[in-house]
């Protein structure tokens, strides 16, 4: 039984670290970009990507959520320590309203937090863009 307990949980880790990879890997960084992005060592995701490592914290997780700029619960998911909805549970998303959620949040870009100039400036290319791409669809 032990056994069976202690084989799950080594799968359940090679699935983290084989993601994570692929994550890194999908984003087109080498282990030594995410590593400056993230500011967790090469020589750590490294030992984590070889299977060399347990399962790191929620703390290193979060780091790692950012350097690879994906939400921090989807990584708490691969990791294990949420719960994954089974398939046909997940409830529909209300829509966000963006403007707000740009002013109203502390925001992380490349690991460098954004100022309340930095979020204008953000607000001003989206509307920019949005509407350049609306009036082109109405033409």
């Amino acid at each position: 039984m032990l056994t069976n307990v202690y084989q799950e949980m080594r799968v359940a880790a090679m699935y983290f670290y084989d993601k994570l990879k692929d994550l890194r890997k999908l984003k087109g960084y080498t282990i030594r970009e995410l590593a400056d992005r993230s500011g967790v060592s090469a020589a750590y995701i490294s030992q984590l990507e070889n299977g060399n490592r347990n399962i790191p914290s929620p703390d290193v997780l979060m780091k790692l959520s950012e350097g690879l700029n994906i939400p921090y619960a989807e990584l708490m998911k691969i990791a294990g320590y949420l719960d994954k909805p089974e398939s046909g549970q997940d409830k529909p998303k209300a829509p966000v309203n963006l403007r707000r959620f740009l002013h109203d949040n502390e925001l992380i870009f490349d690991g460098i937090e954004l100022t309340e100039q930095d979020k204008e400036w953000v607000e001003r290319m989206l509307s920019a863009l949005f509407w350049k791409e609306r009036n082109s669809r109405n033409e």
